[in-house]
């Protein structure tokens, strides 16, 4: 096993990690940068961005359908479903080649591939995909390891037929039809724009939320809303999910025809997404987590607890935003760095208002606190 001894590593090359890395980099050249899967960043390549290139294709899709409005009407519009996944493609590939470029500049010796874990709080073993393996001992470690969609064992049953959202982005033609399990951000967005795209669409629910809308009012509105374009049910009873040769058939109970069974092509799992911590063994770290799993943290400073360890973006499950994710980074690694000069030099750094959108159509936003924020505040 070789060995090495750097200032800094960071650990995940995603929009956290290169944040930390950059910023680290500004008080020492003693830098190690690794990464164990595709480098590109989950927006560029799985997230906001071909996501929005799908959004973007539908809304072209539903101005025609509506032109009528503005007393200009056009011909129904003809979906291409392979254009527009290949567009999606083209346009998702360049956008992660931007970013390849960027890390291809960076010192050869600054960058290694691989799978890490902890020894101590300030050694990682890293194996390779050769099989041979790396021990990094360095003085200060910042972990980006991102997050990972999951699929519950709930839905597992679709075998085959149950996707995550990364696997839309390699589709190269659209479905005829497609449930999704989840009306979250995710669900919510993709599910309006296969639905523009032609693709038949049922979103289930089953907390009787919908995005990251709080206001019982404002959720009711919006359940009745996106209604008028695909079925969703806020409070779905899905009875059973069984996968089938060309599909997958769902049992449940329809909110006007009672209990049905129906057939989809696929099942989108939209349930959330994990921080990619477990196979970090944080035991070894010696850091305090939450019920979780998840490191306690400082978000002002990056933190975790006196150690030398600092987290930033999804690994910490706080704000799965790309703008958040940079900031976190940023101070994560500007923390590490100015500390190998003075111990005690860690700063609290400012973070922003807190703000979530949603590119719907109608778009859903919330900015500042949430309701129970401020109603745990109030009652304090």
């Amino acid at each position: 096993m070789s060995k090495s001894r750097v200032d800094v590593a960071v650990i995940g090359a995603g929009t956290a990690g290169l944040s930390a890395y950059n910023a680290a980099r500004k008080y020492t050249d003693s830098l190690v940068l690794i990464e164990a899967g595709k480098q590109g960043t989950t927006c560029a390549r799985v997230g906001c961005m071909p996501s929005k290139l799908l959004i973007a294709a539908a809304a072209h899709a539903a101005q025609v359908r509506h032109g009528n409005v503005f007393g200009v009407s056009y011909a129904p519009p003809v979906i291409d479903g392979a254009a527009v996944m290949r567009r999606v493609r083209n346009e998702r590939d360049r956008f992660v080649k931007s970013v390849l470029d960027t890390v291809n500049e960076f010192p050869a010796n600054h960058k290694l591939s691989g799978y890490a874990k902890f020894i101590s709080a300030n050694e990682l073993e890293v194996l390779q995909a050769d099989g041979t393996k790396v021990q990094i001992n360095a003085k200060r470690i910042s972990m980006a390891t991102g997050s990972s969609s999951v699929i519950p064992d709930t839905l597992k049953a679709a075998g085959a037929r149950a996707l995550i959202s990364d696997d839309i982005f390699e589709w190269q033609q659209l479905p005829s039809s497609i449930a999704i399990l989840g009306p979250g951000v995710i669900g919510l967005e993709l599910g309006q724009a296969l639905s523009r795209l032609g693709v038949k669409v049922a979103v289930f629910g089953r907390s009787g939320e919908l995005a990251v809308i709080q206001d019982p009012a404002i959720s009711h509105y919006a359940d009745i809303v996106f209604n008028r374009e695909f079925y969703l049910d806020l409070n779905a009873e899905v009875k059973t999910i069984r996968e089938e040769q060309d599909g997958v058939a769902i049992e449940y109970r329809h909110r006007h025809n009672g209990m049905i069974e129906q057939r989809f092509d696929y099942l989108l799992a939209a349930t959330g997404r994990r921080p990619n911590v477990d196979g970090l063994a944080l035991e070894n770290a010696g850091l305090e987590l939450d019920g979780n799993g998840i490191p306690l943290y400082n978000s002002y400073t990056g933190r975790c607890g006196n150690s030398s360890i600092y987290i930033a973006g999804d690994a910490s499950n706080d704000a799965p935003l790309l703008h958040e994710a940079v900031d976190e980074g940023r101070i994560a690694g500007t923390n590490a760095g100015r500390s190998l000069r003075n111990p005690r030099d860690i700063r609290a750094n400012t973070r922003r208002v807190p703000l979530s959108i949603v590119f719907t159509d109608p778009q859903i936003a919330t900015v500042g606190q949430s309701l129970d924020a401020v109603r745990k505040n109030c009652s304090n």
